[in-house]
């Protein structure tokens, strides 16, 4: 019986693969602008809706077109969440390229399939809150009629943003060989960033309300209640983010890895600048100034910082993703080092 032997070669090859404790390469910006906007649409929605209940409305902008149609399209301005969940979505599909057919096969099996399920959800909430969105500015009289119908269309829609934010999260959790993705605070950090991200897209739609409707009471009133809850929002999220880190470091070696890219590595800059800084350290000291303040400048620049962080965010967690090395890869790389272990060894195949 002759001991295993690892060719040099083929242990050159190994080592040339992204499979050996490197950051993976396949999702990158893409994939990352699918979960952002999917996220961003899915938390703007949401926002904007729940505001409504509480009567946090815009001053409606209407238009008479030909016939006697009203339009109200200041309503365009907060609801546009399903939107951008669907072009985020058509980022998904430009990556897959012609492997677009996946869709079809992953769909029939939504039992087992994530991709299934996010499939289901995202058209479900592009269509119920697209449906509301259209009624909302093409029909902006159709909801007084009918109030009881139309809360629970908006109800349902988000349920439905609900699970399109949190899908985003639990996509990459279903991919079990990236520790930094198998993780089970991703889908609670993605729906943090998501609500947080959603409602600084609704106080842009306002400030944009600001500057073409004369009627600041309705945006302060929209805007103040947005900046008011945004530092929860932001606490919130910078929390999951420790806990999301503390898990890397004590988790599999390539979770440590991972967090150790972020902390002080290649990912280091975006960490520290782009996610801590730009997305909740900035953000938040300035929606605490402007409790007192109240100044749309910087509400924008608040609102600015926030969506910038939120992609850097998305970036990151792909950035970090590190893949576990195949048990045969370290089985031949300890055997490599090992050459001289006598034929006694359990090491050995007949």
């Amino acid at each position: 019986m002759a001991p295993l032997v690892v060719p040099a070669d083929l242990l050159a090859r190994i080592d040339a693969t992204p499979r050996t404790g490197r950051p993976q390469i396949s999702w990158e910006a893409s994939i990352a602008g699918y979960l952002y906007l999917g996220g961003l649409g899915a938390g703007a929605y949401i926002v904007a809706v729940v505001a409504g209940w509480l009567g946090l409305t815009l001053a409606p902008a209407r238009i008479t077109l030909i016939g006697g149609w009203v339009w109200d399209w200041s309503r365009a301005l907060v609801l546009w969440g399903p939107f951008a969940t669907a072009l985020g979505a058509s980022l998904l599909i430009f990556h897959l390229g012609k492997n677009w057919f996946l869709f079809y096969t992953a769909c029939k099996n939504p039992r087992t399939s994530w991709l299934a399920r996010g499939f289901l959800i995202l058209s479900g909430f592009i269509v119920v809150g697209g449906v509301v969105a259209a009624v909302a500015v093409f029909l902006p009289s159709w909801p007084d009629r009918h109030l009881g119908l139309w809360r629970v269309l908006e109800a349902v829609g988000v349920v439905l943003a609900f699970g399109t934010a949190i899908y985003t999260g639990l996509l990459l959790r279903s991919i079990k060989y990236i520790p930094a993705w198998n993780a089970p605070l991703i889908p609670f950090l993605f729906l943090a960033s998501a609500l947080s991200t959603g409602a600084m897209g609704v106080l842009m739609g306002a400030m944009v309300h600001r500057l073409l409707v004369a009627d600041a009471a309705s945006v302060h009133g929209l805007a103040r209640g947005v900046e008011a809850i945004e530092p929860l929002l932001i606490a919130i999220e910078a929390t999951l983010l420790v806990l999301y880190v503390r898990y890397l470091k004590k988790g599999k070696p390539e979770g440590l890895l991972s967090a150790g890219l972020w902390l002080s590595g290649s990912w280091r800059y975006g960490f520290w600048g782009g996610i801590v800084g730009l997305s909740l350290a900035l953000p938040f000291a300035l929606a605490l100034v402007n409790l007192g303040l109240r100044s749309d400048l910087l509400a924008v620049i608040a609102s600015a910082s926030v969506l910038s962080g939120g992609f850097v965010l998305r970036m990151g967690v792909l950035g970090i993703g590190v893949k576990e090395t195949p048990p045969l890869y370290k089985f031949a790389l300890w055997r490599a080092q090992h050459p001289a272990v006598g034929p006694s060894s359990a090491l050995e195949r007949p």
